[in-house]
Parts: structure tokens; C-alpha cells; sequence
């Protein structure tokens, strides 16, 4: 089988397919996507992770203030999005969407500054790399790492890997197949190129949280407690804004469990391809909250075939890979 055979791989359609195989089928391999367009967690990440790409360029120089990126990146999407949606754009909620983006930054780089100890070594970039099981090429996964950096303090490297969340939660870090497997393929990628000197190691991942909410604007005492019109400390603390726990370590034999990881789950997905073991379901209470074809998922479960008219008028059909052929460039074997 040639890389162009290859079946392609993302690191959302990971999580999806590992969620619930139905979904995965609508989203990734018949190409449904909702008509109506929110600014949903998706793509709020996406302009955040934007604007610290042209914040933290090569070095320890910086780039425009990224909250001004954010704006301008958000003026564009909606932009088009005004002319996509005609009458369902929703101007405050989008307008709501854009402020909160702006606080976020503006705290950001109060707080923490321009990182002089982070000497930025390889920004974000996408990548192309063949994924090989049982020494036969599997699959394409593309994807896009957020930067890798050198410590001045320690000097060590890290891969920088920026997370934007309601809630900030770090106990499953140890465990988090995104970041690991970006890990796994930027040291490849970087050694491969000569980015990454004889003997030099990516020792793990430095997780950057930014919580979604606008910074508190009530006093606070000298510990940073927030502090009630009376000066006396509130009950109701704030949780951090900014979160950057200790470095995530990772070793060698963990780079193939998570390259192999990725072969053994693209395994699986051929087999629901061809039809080998079926295509089910994972319904859980969020499904009518978080999943775009809870819709169409329940007529399914009805045993209702009005489904597939509801995808082909609520949904529009689009290549779900399409942004990552342009951008991805050449492979790379693993």
C-alpha cells in the first residue's frame, strides 16, 4: 500500500472515534458537519492557540500582543462567517465570544510576561508522518504540535502544548494521549531535520492551561486572596486563571507505546471501515449537550431511516481533512 492509500489520521477524530464509533463515522468518514456554526470550545481553542503561535516566535523574542492577534483573527473568521450564516448569526453571542478571548490574552501576559526563560527552538508547525504496525505503513497522522522549547532555567527541552478549558484538570496529564503522541512525533520530526542536536532529548511536555472566564476584577490581599468590598477575604475564591503544572517527564520506551498506540487504534478503525466488527454506539447524559448528531443519532436508535434526511438537510457534507493536506507537506515514517 502507498502513503497516498493510506488512510489519514487526526488527533480530533482520536478522541471522537475512541468516544463513540457512530459519531466518528458521521464526522469522519461521511464528512457531516452542523450548518449552524456556534463558537464552541473547538474553535475558541483555535484562536487562542493562534495568537500564541505568533507570540512566541524562535527565541526568547516575542511576537505582537496576543490578545490584538486574537481580535484580528476573530474579525476574519467572522467575516466569512457573517456570509455563511446570513440571518443565524448570533452577534452576541460571538461578540461575547470575542471578549472573552481579549481578557483571557490580556491576563495572560500580565501574569506571566514574555517568558524570557523560554527560548522557543521550533514553533508550531503541522506535520506527516506514516505510522507503521507490525512493520507495514497503517496510516497518515496529521496533526500540529503547539512549539518546543529550552528551559534557561534547567535546560532542558520540552514540547509546549497550550490547553483551554472551563475547568482546569491535571491528573489525567500522566496519561494524555494528545500531548503524548505530539511528543512521540516531534522528537522524531525535530532529530530527523537536525532541529535537535546529537544527544539532546525532548525530556516531556510542559502543559500551559488557560481557563475560559474573564479575570476577577475584585481586590486582593497580599497571599492573592480576593477580598469582599470590606476588605475581608471572600468566601467565593476565584480558581487560577493560568495553570502550568510541573513538566509532564517522558522517556524513550514511551515514544513507541504511543506510536504503537496510535497503529493499534487505527487498527480498530479499519476494521469498522471494511466490516469487520460493527459500528456502535456510546451513549451517555452528555450526548444531548456535547454531540453535534444527537438528532439524527436518536431517529438511528428509533429504528427511524428519516436519520439520513435529517444529515442530508441539517448537515453539509465537507472533507474533514482538507485544511491538513494543504498545510502538512511532505511524510515521514515512525
Amino acid at each position: 500500500m502507498t502513503t497516498v492509500d493510506l488512510p489519514v489520521l487526526r488527533t480530533s477524530e482520536r478522541a471522537v472515534f475512541k468516544r463513540c464509533a457512530w459519531r466518528w463515522w458521521q464526522e469522519y468518514r461521511m464528512g457531516y458537519r452542523p450548518r449552524g456554526v456556534r463558537p464552541d470550545s473547538l474553535w475558541f481553542g483555535i484562536g487562542i492557540h493562534e495568537a500564541l503561535a505568533k507570540w512566541y516566535l524562535k527565541g526568547t523574542r516575542r511576537g505582537p500582543h496576543p490578545a490584538d492577534t486574537f481580535e484580528d483573527w476573530y474579525g476574519d473568521e467572522t467575516l466569512s462567517l457573517r456570509t455563511y450564516l446570513g440571518e443565524d448569526y448570533d452577534e452576541p453571542i460571538w461578540e461575547d465570544a470575542r471578549e472573552l478571548g481579549i481578557a483571557m490574552l490580556e491576563g495572560y501576559v500580565d501574569h506571566y510576561g514574555t517568558d524570557p526563560q523560554w527560548s522557543i527552538i521550533a514553533i508550531e508547525q503541522p506535520f506527516a508522518i506514516t505510522i507503521r504496525r507490525k512493520d507495514q505503513p497503517i496510516v497518515v497522522f496529521e496533526s500540529h504540535w503547539d512549539g518546543v522549547f529550552r528551559n534557561l532555567l534547567d535546560g532542558k527541552i520540552y514540547l509546549l502544548e497550550h490547553k483551554t478549558a472551563s475547568q482546569v484538570d491535571t491528573a489525567y496529564l500522566e496519561l494524555d494521549d494528545q500531548g503524548g503522541s505530539y511528543w512521540a512525533v516531534a522528537s522524531h520530526l525535530l532529530r530527523a531535520n537536525g532541529t535537535l542536536r546529537e544527544g539532546e532529548e525532548i525530556a516531556g511536555i510542559q502543559y500551559n492551561f488557560l481557563r475560559k472566564a474573564k479575570p476577577d476584577q475584585r481586590e486582593q490581599d497580599e497571599e492573592g486572596h480576593y477580598l469582599n468590598k470590606d476588605g475581608s477575604v471572600s468566601k467565593r475564591q476565584s480558581p487560577d486563571m493560568f495553570v502550568r503544572p510541573n513538566p509532564i517527564e517522558r522517556t524513550p520506551p514511551e515514544q513507541v507505546t504511543q506510536l504503537k498506540r496510535i497503529a493499534d487504534e487505527v487498527a480498530v478503525m479499519n476494521a469498522v471501515r471494511d466490516g469487520t466488527i460493527p459500528l456502535t454506539k456510546t451513549p451517555t447524559r452528555d450526548c444531548p449537550r456535547m454531540c453535534p448528531f444527537w438528532g439524527p443519532c436518536t431517529l438511528h436508535e428509533h429504528g427511524s431511516k428519516s436519520y439520513k434526511s435529517v444529515l442530508k438537510h441539517n448537515f453539509i457534507q465537507a472533507d474533514p481533512y482538507k485544511n491538513y493536506r494543504k498545510s502538512a507537506g511532505g511524510h515521514n515514517a515512525a
